[in-house]
């Protein structure tokens, strides 16, 4: 198969990390674009001094870190994707779509290079400014991108005592989030580190231990659910685990699928923040693949649910509108569509398959999806032949929007794609 984590294995374990803070406080001075820093202390990762500025709108300094304003919500955007099998490079190039105010995805000619790509979401700072992507060979490269499409590259291949899976900022921009998914004797961990007012990463610090882990999801200021074999040093079989940050403290763990044949390959949070989705893509158990649904209470996680026979589901994305959720199969080609009923039992029903306008994906990886502005809903997902579209409405409605084919060729093989947000 050509999408890069068949290549490099069925089984490797994905991550993607949400906001959360730990770490040193410090004090920074400068701004980013427009508006001025101020200090304040708290914040995640170790803590350092920078100047200057970089980006759009006002910034706080948060416990080192850079506090950055959303910009509007309708605006032009730009879409990027990793392109890890363009032979003119050696480690492959990433590429730059547009995507206008009214939802218009577009090619552009912009490509830059850093290492190569992971098929991993890329993440953004509130205001768009500040990307990151996490690399096949356990870095992140860090980039900004203008108003007009233009990419400076600030960093090929940040490296730290990590190896970097995926990535996610802290929804105030102060914070990178980066989980590596090896044992905790190997430096498996949630580890965040301060992204400074003139772009720049400090020191990555670990949070806590984790033992392959996927994902971690705030609940709040006060707790996060862990998608992860192990956590904190946890015991037994489990999948997911309640974590409070005080501490940081075990809460509770879960059994979502009922035995130890998963491989945790996916993962998303309902928009009301009661049920997590689990995806386990194993190829070696003979169990069919599935997609555990779990409770996610004040203090304690359930299993709620256990959607069978759905091959390979390898990214995962619920609606804003909270009525339905999608299932990207890579191996099967393949876009399934979950009902979301909160008050019901189960919560989520399999309803098949999208109706596809002109044909299935082919080989589905990464998504991003778009929270905010006329195109709320819009899933771009990385697709052997470019850019697949979907788009969540409200009443459950799922709707196919086609492919933005790229042009064929192994150079345009997207694999990693992030929108700005």
């Amino acid at each position: 198969m050509l999408r890069q984590a068949s290549i490099f294995g069925a089984a490797s374990i994905l991550a993607l990390i949400a906001c959360g803070d730990s770490g040193d406080p410090s004090t920074s001075s400068g701004g980013a674009g427009q508006g001025g820093a101020t200090t304040s202390t708290g914040g995640a990762g170790q803590g350092g001094t920078a100047q200057g500025g970089a980006g759009q709108g006002g910034s706080t300094t948060v416990g080192g870190g850079c506090a950055r304003e959303a910009g509007p919500d309708d605006k032009p955007r730009f879409v990027v994707v990793g392109h890890p099998f363009d032979a003119s490079k050696p480690d492959g190039t990433y590429g730059v779509l547009a995507l206008s105010q009214a939802g218009v995805l577009t090619s552009t000619s912009t490509r830059f290079e850093m290492h190569e790509a992971a098929d991993r979401e890329m993440a953004f700072t509130p205001d768009g400014v500040l990307g990151f992507a996490a690399q096949s060979d356990g870095t992140v490269g860090e980039f900004t991108i203008d108003a007009a499409g233009a990419v400076t590259v600030l960093d090929a291949g940040y490296s730290g005592d990590f190896y970097a899976d995926a990535v996610r900022v802290s929804d105030d921009g102060s914070t990178l989030f980066i989980i590596d998914p090896d044992f905790p004797e190997s430096g498996g961990g949630i580890y965040s580190a301060p992204i400074f007012c003139d772009g720049t990463l400090g020191t990555a610090t670990k949070m806590f231990a984790t033992k392959s882990a996927r994902a971690y999801v705030p609940l709040g200021l006060a707790a996060g659910a862990i998608v992860a074999r192990g956590a904190l040093e946890s015991t037994g079989i489990s999948h997911a685990h309640l974590v409070s940050l005080a501490g940081p403290t075990l809460e509770s763990s879960v059994n979502v699928f009922g035995d130890d044949d998963a491989i945790l390959a996916s993962f998303a949070l309902t928009h009301d923040q009661k049920y997590l989705l689990i995806g386990d893509n194993s190829s070696f158990s003979g169990v069919p693949n599935r997609v555990g649904v779990v409770g996610v209470g004040a203090s304690q996680l359930t299993t709620a649910d256990v959607l069978d026979d759905i091959e390979d589901p390898y990214a995962l994305a619920t609606s804003p509108f909270d009525d339905a959720a999608i299932v990207l199969s890579g191996f099967g080609d393949a876009v399934f569509v979950l009902s979301y009923s909160p008050g019901a039992d189960p919560p989520f029903a399999n309803e098949g398959e999208l109706a596809y306008v002109a044909g299935s994906p082919q080989v589905p990886g990464s998504l991003s999806m778009l929270g905010r502005g006329v195109a709320t809903g819009r899933v771009f997902i990385g697709d052997v032949r470019g850019v697949y579209q979907v788009e969540f409405a409200g009443g459950g409605a799922v709707t196919d929007l086609g492919i933005l084919d790229l042009g064929g060729g192994n150079e345009n093989i997207v694999a990693g794609i992030g929108v700005q947000p």
